[in-house]
Parts: C-alpha cells; structure tokens; sequence
C-alpha cells in the first residue's frame, strides 16, 4: 500500500467515526447530570484518575458511559494511539515543518532517539541541565557575580510566548521555594512601559539579565535586550564586564554571540523543541534559578511521571487522553466554544494565560494534517481568572448565561498542619461553585434568582503546589492538547498563524517611521486611515 493511499484510508476512516459522533452527540448530551450519577454504577470511580500528584475528576459532565465506547473507537480511527507512539519515538508529528515533538525526551530518563534510528538526544539534554546546574548555583550562591563584585539580587527574564509564559507560571506557583536574595521579573511586552516601570526598582551592578529567544530574531524579545543592555552601560557597568550581566537562551547560538553573549553564559536547546512546551529545557533556567536546580529537578520529574502514565495506561484510563475526549465531546454535544480554567490558588494566578497559548496556539487551526479545511470545531477559547476573584466577575454568567462554558476547577491540597481558615474558605469555594453549576436553583422565587444548573465541570485536585505537582499538572494538560490534536486530524505543533501580523507589522511600522512612503495599494482603507492618522503625530524617524 502506498504512503498516498494510506493517508487517504486514514482520512475516510477518521471522518466516518467523527460523522458518527457529530450525529449522536447532541442527542445523548441532552441529558442531567445529577441523574447519570443515580443512573449509572460507578460513574464517580470510572470518569475520575488518581495520578501522581494530583486527582482528576471529569464525572460532572454531560457524558453518559453508554457514550464511552463510540468516544474511544473515535481515538483508535482518529489515529490517537499512533500518534502518541510516533511522538515518544522522536517520529516528525509536526508535519507541516517535518520536525519531532520531544518535549516529553528534555525531562526522560531513558534514552529517546530522534526518529526511528537517529541518536540519542538524551546526552545533550542531559548536559544543557548540567551547565544550567552550574551556572544556577554559582548565581544562587554568590559565586557569580556582577561585574563589580556584588552578587546577583535581580534577575530580569526577557522572552515572550513560550519563552515567557511558563517560566512566570513555574517562578510564580514556586514562590514558597524561591531563594531569598534573589528576584525574578518578566518583561514580554515592546510595550516600553513595561520596562519603564521595572527600571526604577532594579540596581545595575546587581541586575542579571536572561534572554530568551529560539531565534534570536524576536523583534520583542531583542528591543527589550537592547534597551537593559543600554542601562547597564549608561550605569557604569563596563562594556567589558557585560558578559557578567547577560545571560542568553536560543536555538541560534551564533546569532547570540554576534550580540555580546560568551558561551558561559549561553544555553541553547534543539530546533524540536516547541515554545509553548519549552518550559523544561533551557528556557527553565530562571526557573532553576529561583527555587534551584534541585527543586527545578522536582518539577522534571512530576512531567516525567505523566508522560510515563500517558505513555502507558490504557486509552480508557488514560487522564490526558480523557481530558481531550470530554473536550471533543463538550464541541460536538453542546456546542462548546469556550473552556474555563479557573485555578482557586493565587500562586497558580497564571495558570489561564500559560493554557491560553498551549491549547490554542497549538490546535487553533482551520486545515487537517493534509492541509484539507475543516468543518468541524477545534480549539475553544480557553480563558478564565483565580477564584475567589473570579466569583465577583464573570460567574453570573456561568450561572446564568445562555451559553454553556465548561469550567476546570484547579484546587491545591495544604500541607499538613499549615491549613487556615481563609485556606478552608478558599477551598470552600471551589467546591461549592462546582456544586452550584451543576445542581442551579430551578426553584428559586422569581426568574431573575433561577439557575438553571446542569452545567459541566471539571476538578483537578492537586496534592500541595511543590514543584513535583506543578510538573505534573502542566504535563497533564500538554498531553490533553496533543490528544485533542489528533482526535481532531490536525496538526498542534506548529503555529503559522501567528507569523501573518508580525510580517504585516514589519511593513505598518516602516510607514509610521517613514510617512512620506506611499500607502501600499492592498492596504485596507480602515488601516490605512489610521496609518495616517497616526504618522501625523509622530516624528519622522521615530
């Protein structure tokens, strides 16, 4: 059989399971929930997973267990099994770019070759930790030190996307294991507020800058660079001496080096690993930093005992596979465009925002892997803020609101003798929301007080917020929106999509530095209007 006629096999066997789904899943989703439970025999035991680190329950959905079987054989048509094998295997599951996925190789411990044959990547991976180790340490402990000789008390993280996200989660959450003398900070935006406002607390001499970028072309990322390197210059620190202030991150180590970066400093990573899954690699270091390469340890083997769970357990007690299923099914039976992450612990505050990118940057997409369009849902919106917070915000209309938004409840255990009485109320909360939306108040006196209820939700219950459950939560959802991904026949490990407007940027901030540049005749008139509107007020040369 030729590769062309076994891609078009799997094609037509995926759209024949998915036309089966999409017909009977807005008909057994019209169901109660509170009935499944009194109707079906262990629904609690069969829709929840211990796992390593945290619980999973997913039981509070409008799924019945009759519904199960037809939801995994999809998985098995859809490719989910293949595609899981050939991503641990270094296989190019990134199609579109023909290149690997092996984030799950930068927390391993065997080894994992790059496709079928190649190498081990393994010995690079585990010497980038080493020097990250090192280096880590001699910041931590004083022994590398500014290049006036005081030690490292700031250090000020410039990345954005994956460069940014997930080190501020992991720094943020990790807070309690953070090293005392020193502070982490993120600036992402070319916004030169951002910086602005970060400058005035920050002292040169012991200001540690790390610098993230995979290409070393990031127009942010570099403009950020360039204005701390700028200050530290303007502040006395010697051009000489700079080597001991910058610290740098990329897939282009030469690029690094053409801007002042000695290899000391200079942490590279491989081309297969993605952004929003690049937390684990070299990207971590203000990570390991913060709360140290030991507890940095932690966190890699949290992932590390997810991945062996997804890579192991059977498809119909596989949580991350699961998770990817309920989201197939909340789309097709109820129409489900949005997913809310609503985390009731403070140090997960940007949990949402980190989810944001991983889900829909990865399977925000509008072709198959064959590059055919699509005409069915594939990434929800994934949004959400901390409870309580939330509560006061927009849970009127979880309650209330005509649309159905799917919520996942994140709950972090306290450790043993460390429980308050505004930690019970907390969890409290999150518990009682849950309840609310699944059982309303139909029987409320007047319409405007009626909540319908009858609301799907999810919990992920983690044992204490320790770098080991951090890994382990993060992972969870990693291998949920690669699952989904190919129960959807799509591709989530590339994001062309987000390369359109920084190319039409290029172009609008050439006009706005230069007014006298004739508009282009493509542009559209709202954008052109406001290019000139704009270019009256700004300098020339600006």
């Amino acid at each position: 059989m030729s590769a062309d006629h076994a891609t078009a096999q799997a094609g037509s066997a995926f759209r024949a399971s998915l036309g089966v789904l999409r017909g009977r899943a807005p008909h057994a989703a019209d169901c109660a929930i509170d009935t499944l439970f009194t109707s079906e025999s262990g629904r609690l035991a069969r829709l929840s997973f211990e796992l390593p680190g945290l619980y999973l329950d997913i039981s509070r959905s409008r799924l019945p267990l009759a519904e199960l079987p037809g939801l995994l054989r999809h998985a098995e048509a859809a490719g989910w099994r293949t595609g899981r094998d050939r991503m641990f295997a270094g296989e190019p599951v990134n199609r579109s770019e023909n290149r690997a996925a092996l984030h799950v190789a930068l927390r391993a411990a065997r080894a994992m070759p790059l496709g079928a044959g190649g190498a081990d990547v393994m010995p690079g991976v585990m010497e980038t930790l080493r020097r990250m180790r090192g280096f880590a340490t001699a910041v931590r402990d004083g022994t590398h030190r500014g290049a006036g000789g005081a030690p490292i008390t700031d250090v000020v993280a410039l990345g954005i996307g994956g460069s940014s996200l997930g080190p501020q989660l992991a720094c943020e959450a990790l807070a309690g294991f953070a090293h005392p003398r020193l502070r982490i900070h993120f600036i992402a935006s070319v916004d030169p507020a951002a910086w602005a406002g970060l400058r005035p607390g920050l002292s040169a001499p012991t200001t540690l800058a790390v610098i993230a970028s995979k290409t070393w072309s990031t127009a942010e990322t570099l403009g950020n660079a360039e204005a701390l390197r700028a200050w530290l210059l303007a502040s006395g620190v010697p051009a000489d001496g700079l080597h001991r202030h910058l610290a740098g991150i990329t897939a282009r180590p030469d690029r690094a080096q053409a801007f002042g970066l000695r290899d000391s400093t200079l942490f590279s990573f491989e081309e297969w690993v993605g952004g929003r899954y690049s937390l684990w690699s070299a990207i971590g270091l203000p990570v390991m930093l913060s709360i140290g390469a030991d507890a940095f340890d932690e966190l890699l083997a949290g992932a590390r005992e997810l991945d062996e769970h997804f890579r192991d357990a059977p498809l119909e007690r596989n949580a991350p596979a699961m998770l990817a299923l309920l989201s197939l099914w909340n789309a097709l039976g109820l129409g489900v465009q949005t997913e809310a992450v609503i985390p009731y612990s403070h140090p997960l505050r940007r949990l949402p925002a980190y989810l944001q990118q991983l889900q829909m940057e990865s399977n925000g997409k509008s072709v198959d892997v064959d590059g055919t369009p699509v005409d069915y849902p594939s990434a929800a919106v994934t949004w959400g803020e901390p409870g309580t917070e939330a509560q006061h915000s927009f849970f009127q209309a979880l309650h209330q609101g005509h649309a159905l938004q799917p919520v996942d409840f994140v709950l972090v255990a306290p450790p043993p003798g460390a429980v308050s009485p505004a930690i019970v109320t907390l969890l409290a909360n999150g518990l009682a929301q849950a309840e609310a939306l699944l059982r309303g108040d139909p029987a409320a006196a007047t319409p405007h007080q009626r909540c319908p209820g009858n609301r799907p939700s999810t919990t992920i219950l983690l044992d204490g917020l320790r770098p080991r459950t951090l890994g382990a939560l993060l992972a969870l959802y990693e291998h949920k929106t690669a699952s989904l991904g190919w129960l959807l026949r799509i591709n989530s490990f590339d994001q062309w999509g987000v390369e359109l407007g920084k190319r039409i940027a290029l172009r609008v901030e050439a006009l706005l530095r230069s007014p006298e540049l004739p508009l282009p005749e493509d542009m559209d008139p709202s954008t052109a209007a406001l290019v000139a509107r704009l270019s009256a007020t700004l300098p020339r040369g600006s």
